[in-house]
């Protein structure tokens, strides 16, 4: 950070004081650094304010003291509607909170990029971090769909892929919260037009997506997007009985992830009906 920057910080940090008090009163064991997430700020402003003008209902569902879990449909290289989301809570004016994006990050091997999404706000996928950030009473969001979603063709952009059930098991066995969220625009503002599916086996990457950017253009010019309207919309939570036996926590967490599946889907099919109907 340079000193030309410290003006700016430390208006941003006098803007957003409630919500570091909030993201700071616990410790910090996986990476987040408030202060990268303050100079990322103007960027993640103006994408969600003025480059994709991102449309965000449900956020004031969330609990401002308790722990949740958000479990969303995906889309891109870099995990922007998750982005979106960090900037949307950070900046809520009655109860500003920090989110926490648990994903698979093995598959990133340029040490830069894991490091910048750790400050960020991102945290590496495993049973026992989800619990801990539970336990201090935090926002965690997840999307299931895992990589698959990145090389999904542009032909079914905004068909949900099967969900890994797993990834819900922890929240179920805690008895948390779980909102569904669906997001459209992002595999439009950013789409997948090739496959390159053996070029990924070649190469040994879990991914590799072709958009009009990526891997085209330049570091970071092959990260742009085009400026389509976003519409994001956390549901409310879903319900199910806390089961003691093992069995029964599993086939709920099944269930569960079946039923927030099918919800993200069809919030997905009303929202395209809905901006359907105000293009036409």
């Amino acid at each position: 950070m340079t000193l030309s920057r410290l003006p700016e910080l430390l208006k941003l940090s006098l803007r957003y004081r409630r919500y570091i008090k909030n993201a700071t009163k616990i410790e910090q064991p996986f990476g987040f650094n408030v202060r990268r997430l303050l100079a990322a700020q103007p960027l993640l402003g103006f994408l969600y304010e003025d480059w994709w003008k991102v449309q965000l209902k449900g956020l004031d569902r969330l609990p401002a003291d308790q722990p949740a879990l958000i479990v969303g449909n995906s889309c891109g290289v870099v995990p922007w509607p998750a982005l979106m989301l960090i900037y949307a809570a950070m900046s809520h004016k009655k109860n500003p909170r920090r989110i926490n994006i648990v994903a698979e990050m093995d598959w990133i091997e340029e040490e830069h990029i894991r490091s910048a999404l750790l400050e960020l706000g991102v945290v590496p996928y495993s049973s026992a971090n989800l619990k801990q950030l539970f336990a201090a009473n935090e926002l965690v969001a997840i999307f299931p769909e895992g990589l698959s979603a990145v090389s999904k063709p542009f032909a079914e952009r905004y068909r949900v892929r099967e969900f890994d059930w797993t990834r819900l098991l922890p929240a179920v066995e805690e008895g948390i919260k779980i909102f569904p969220m669906a997001t459209i625009g992002c595999d439009e503002a950013i789409p997948n037009l090739l496959s390159f599916d053996n070029l990924k086996k070649w190469l040994g990457s879990p991914i590799f997506a072709g958009t009009p950017f990526f891997p085209w253009l330049p570091f970071p010019i092959n990260f742009a997007s085009l400026p389509v309207r976003w519409y994001i919309t956390i549901a409310k939570p879903t319900n199910y009985e806390v089961k003691s036996e093992r069995d029964q926590i599993e086939n709920t967490a099944k269930q569960q992830c079946r039923f927030v599946e099918g919800e993200i889907q069809a919030e997905i099919n009303r929202l395209l009906r809905a901006r359907s109907k105000n293009i036409g």
